[in-house]
């Protein structure tokens, strides 16, 4: 994982240095990596993995190193995550399949899809919303659009039947919610 960089409002653009990796993370990679700026100036990153949890990494310097990826709370497959800072609170707010306390059987599925935030810049998340959560169900790949009062997702919902990816659901919820 990095991030491509340009200092003249993206008609250039050169990447950063790659996010380094734990010495036994093995055959994992850092996929789909989404990042947001903290308060302070500082760059978060997420990244999905095949570890079972989301990766963290952070960068001090606007993307040109990062720090090493570590595990996160943020259990769930290998399956990316949606982040964005809400206008009318300044929280974080991530979507993900969240794999906490999830039955052995749907272990590696992209359900159950939830909403939580983050009032202190994503080192923790509470305010757990269930978006779906069909056992059958595959939710992933959520666009977010926010203003100050709702929040407006898309996202792939399908299932075995269906397919994985075969179909667009849109979900527009109050950020009270």
């Amino acid at each position: 994982a990095l991030c491509f960089l340009s200092d003249d409002e993206g008609v250039t653009w050169r990447h950063g240095a790659r996010v380094p990796v734990p010495a036994d993370f093995g055959d994992a990679h850092l996929q789909e990596p989404l990042v947001v700026e903290r308060r302070d100036g500082r760059l978060l990153m997420l990244c999905r993995t095949t570890l079972g949890c989301q990766y963290q990494s952070w960068s001090e310097d606007g993307g040109e190193t990062w720090s090493e990826a570590a595990p996160t709370e943020l259990l769930s497959p290998c399956s990316p995550a949606s982040l964005k800072r809400l206008p009318g609170t300044g929280d974080l707010l991530l979507v993900y399949n969240d794999h906490r306390g999830i039955a052995p059987a749907l272990a590696g599925k992209r359900t159950p899809l939830v909403t939580c935030l983050s009032t202190d810049e994503g080192q923790t998340w509470h305010h757990r919303q269930v978006l779906e959560d069909d056992p059958e169900g595959w939710f992933c790949y959520t666009a977010l659009l926010c203003d100050t009062d709702q929040v407006l997702m898309a996202y792939c919902a399908g299932n075995p039947v269906l397919g994985g990816l075969n179909r667009l659901r849109i979900k527009r919820v109050p950020v009270p919610w």
